[in-house]
């Protein structure tokens, strides 16, 4: 499983962001390529603490094996639910979006491995290893979606 902690697997998400235009047509789904940049910079703020979202308070999903499974095994499926805090607001730039996002994610990547970093609302407490796994897999479900 990738992780945007290995510089190489970074490089290439972030390769992969680059490839994409203001008018790169989404596979799947009702987010078009901006909102899904603005999307995911809301992720990588809620990972750094930066955005609060709402805890689900689904137990099932915060245990092993079930936790295991979603974040290292089984891809995200396409159409799967988001947090509200989580949908896109506002207009913003394209490539100011697309850049932001970059910075968020070298940020995460820098750590520190041993703070304490904040509960994802669905699987609860998470390591800095999880939340490199997981927003490797969210981004990349996303570079997909967007034929990147």
């Amino acid at each position: 499983m990738g992780s945007i902690l290995n510089e190489g697997e970074r490089t290439a998400l972030i390769s992969r962001m680059q490839s994409l235009t203001a008018s790169s047509p989404a596979r799947w789904g009702k987010m078009n390529v901006l909102e899904m940049l603005q999307h995911l910079r809301l992720s990588a703020q809620m990972t750094l603490g930066e955005h609060s979202v709402a805890s689900v308070n689904k137990r099932p999903f915060q245990m092993f094996p079930l936790k295991h499974l979603l974040l290292y095994v089984l891809p995200f499926p396409k159409g799967a639910p988001t947090a509200s805090e989580l949908y896109p607001v506002g207009t913003a730039a394209f490539e100011e979006e697309r850049a932001i996002l970059m910075s968020l994610l070298e940020q995460i990547a820098a750590g520190p491995p041993d703070r304490t970093w904040p509960a994802h609302p669905l699987f609860g407490p998470m390591s800095w290893r999880e939340w490199g796994v997981v927003t490797y897999k969210h981004i990349n479900h996303h570079l997909k979606q967007f034929g990147a």
